[in-house]
């Protein structure tokens, strides 16, 4: 943790900047406050307005040549309810259980500070179980083709993270040197696509998050990376150069195998990397700039 757990202050799940809430509010938030102070203020008007006439129509004479009643019209506008439709994702932070949004990624807790990043990676595991899960239903029901397809889109989703989150924590990582914009510019675009580009990244920053591997789960990894490739850019149709790498046996022209176990040990593998670099994100990283 960076700060207890309460109000107070907020630490930014993006850049880890901390301070106080009220720099944290968003416009939209308070657009959606004010409809609900108009609402509630029409509410109290239109209430004390039906007790003026109720007490009118009490004291009203009544069964002479006039009689007077006073009305006041219903209009029943439901409360506005503040919902944030783009925080697409929702987690609870594993360390202090503050639940919360963000846009897609973040790298820490808004409440406690405390890296987050693994949970949020863990998101994306759980999300590509359900794929192949959805994908072995539709095989079941005759849909072969569709079950494919649904397994590639579950494979190249767990590429696409692998490599947006190390983009994210590479950056977040090379902000804290002097050098910051000759790492960017020598290491962006696909360097984290192919693991030996990538330790080549990390070494400039002194760490090498893919060290714990066992040589064969980096071997499956390599594997893998090379077979996403197949699967979003020569749809799922081996090439030569795939079939070099593979040992699965596969000829070029073929469709490469997808299996819903290997595509979630693909994950797994990915997993323990981006907790490796959520390590080195612990409070003892922050400097004071924001």
């Amino acid at each position: 943790m960076r700060r207890v757990p309460g109000g107070g202050d907020t630490v930014c799940p993006y850049c880890g900047k901390m301070g106080p809430d009220r720099e944290f509010i968003d416009p939209a938030d308070i657009e959606a406050v004010k409809r609900e102070i108009a609402w509630a203020a029409e509410r109290d008007v239109r209430d004390a307005l039906k007790d003026i006439a109720t007490n009118f129509n009490r004291q009203a004479p009544s069964g002479g040549f006039i009689s007077l009643r006073m009305d006041v019209k219903e209009e029943n506008r439901p409360r506005p309810v503040a919902w944030r439709d783009d925080l697409l994702r929702d987690l609870t932070c594993h360390i202090c259980g503050r639940h919360y949004g963000v846009y897609a990624i973040g790298l820490f807790c808004p409440d406690c500070g405390g890296a987050n990043l693994a949970t949020h990676f863990g998101r994306e595991i759980e999300l590509v179980r359900q794929q192949t899960k959805l994908a072995e239903q539709r095989r079941g029901e005759g849909e072969r083709e569709l079950a494919y397809r649904l397994l590639g889109n579950a494979h190249e989703d767990v590429l696409t993270a692998f490599e947006t989150y190390q983009k994210n924590v590479f950056r977040f990582l090379a902000l804290r040197r002097s050098n910051v914009e000759q790492l960017m510019k020598r290491f962006g675009g696909n360097w984290f696509q192919n693991i030996d580009r990538a330790r080549k990244a990390y070494a400039e920053l002194g760490l090498d998050p893919y060290d714990g591997l066992a040589e064969q789960d980096l071997a499956f990894l390599k594997l893998n990376i090379e077979k996403r490739h197949v699967v979003g850019h020569n749809l799922s149709v081996a090439d030569d150069m795939y079939t070099e790498v593979s040992r699965q046996g596969e000829q070029p022209g073929r469709t490469v195998q997808l299996l819903g176990e290997e595509i979630l040990r693909f994950a797994a593998i990915c997993g323990r990397v981006i907790q490796r670099l959520d390590d080195q994100l612990v409070p003892s990283a922050f400097d004071t700039r924001p």
